[in-house]
């Protein structure tokens, strides 16, 4: 199977855009931006992250056993492609964020966000899926709308069918 057919094939899914945050070894703020994102199980309260076996921030994430999934809103695109970008912790400049309950970053002005614990990780071919429980939610509330990937590009929702 050609990998860019693949690719766009699976683009034909729409995914909600998240960023994953965490902390490297000395306590400073790590991120990436990831749509390999899903609810996994009620209970326990569990969700699942897909992450390229080739990021820098995934050496970071299984030394700590946590991450926080900010699932994005409509007008943080800007911030979607800062995080996309390779790098470390200079990802954060100008991102306005506070320390959660387990003390990882988490995003202001996000639909919600959810500390969690690592489970378990899987192998998922050039990816890791790791597995995830549940902490801490922080939700702001208002009647946001969730930023959206499809077809390679960002989306918004069709309020036309509404």
């Amino acid at each position: 199977m050609d990998p860019m057919v693949w690719r766009n094939t699976m683009g034909q899914f729409a995914t909600g855009v998240t960023v994953i945050t965490t902390l490297d070894q000395e306590g400073n703020p790590l991120g990436m931006t990831a749509n390999a994102f899903t609810s996994l199980s009620l209970d326990p309260p569990m969700v699942l992250i897909c992450v390229d076996r080739h990021s820098a921030t995934l050496t970071e994430l299984a030394a700590t056993g946590k991450y926080c999934v900010n699932i994005l809103e409509k007008s943080q695109e800007s911030i979607s492609r800062q995080f996309a970008k390779k790098g470390g912790n200079e990802k954060f400049l100008g991102i306005a964020y506070h320390a959660g309950e387990t003390g990882l970053p988490v995003l202001e002005g996000c639909l919600t966000s959810v500390e969690c614990v690592v489970e378990d990780v899987l192998e998922g071919g050039d990816h890791l899926v790791l597995l995830g429980r549940g902490l801490h939610i922080h939700t702001p509330g208002g009647a946001a709308e969730p930023l959206l990937f499809y077809r390679g590009k960002y989306a918004a929702l069709d309020k036309a069918g509404a």
